[in-house]
C-alpha cells in the first residue's frame, strides 16, 4: 500500500451540488421579459388584439360596401315607382291585384296523378 493507504480503497463521498441561486439580475431580467411579452403581445394594446380588430374592421367595411350597393339599388327602385305605368305591373305581378272593373280566371291543370290514387 503505497501511497494513500487506506483511502485508496474507498471512493470518496461526494455531496450533491446545491443548485446555485439565480443571479437578481437574471431575475430581473426574466421579470421585465415577462412584462413586455405581456404588454406586447396578450394586452389590450398588444399584436393580437391589433390583428383581432383589424380583422373586424375589414368585415365591417364589406357590409358597409354591401349595404352602399344596396342602397343605390333601393334608389334606382325609387326612382321606377314614381312612374303609374310601373306601380300597376308591380301591383299585378308581384301583389296578384286587380284594377275593380276586371275579372280574374284562373285555369286548373289536370292532376297528372303521378301515380297517387285518391282514396274514397
Amino acid at each position: 500500500m503505497a501511497g494513500g493507504g487506506f483511502r485508496d480503497g474507498f471512493l470518496r463521498f461526494r455531496r450533491p451540488r446545491m443548485p446555485e441561486k439565480l443571479p437578481a439580475r437574471r431575475v430581473v431580467m426574466i421579470v421585465v421579459g415577462g412584462v413586455l411579452f405581456y404588454l406586447l403581445v396578450l394586452s389590450e394594446f398588444g399584436f393580437l388584439q391589433h390583428w383581432e380588430l383589424s380583422r373586424k374592421r375589414s368585415a365591417i367595411e364589406v357590409r358597409i360596401r354591401e349595404a352602399q350597393e344596396r342602397k343605390i339599388e333601393l334608389e334606382s327602385q325609387r326612382g321606377e315607382l314614381g312612374n303609374d305605368a310601373a306601380l300597376e305591373r308591380i301591383a299585378r305581378e308581384e301583389h296578384g291585384m286587380v284594377r275593380a272593373d276586371e275579372h280574374v280566371y284562373r285555369l286548373a291543370l289536370p292532376d297528372s296523378g303521378g301515380g297517387r290514387e285518391r282514396k274514397r
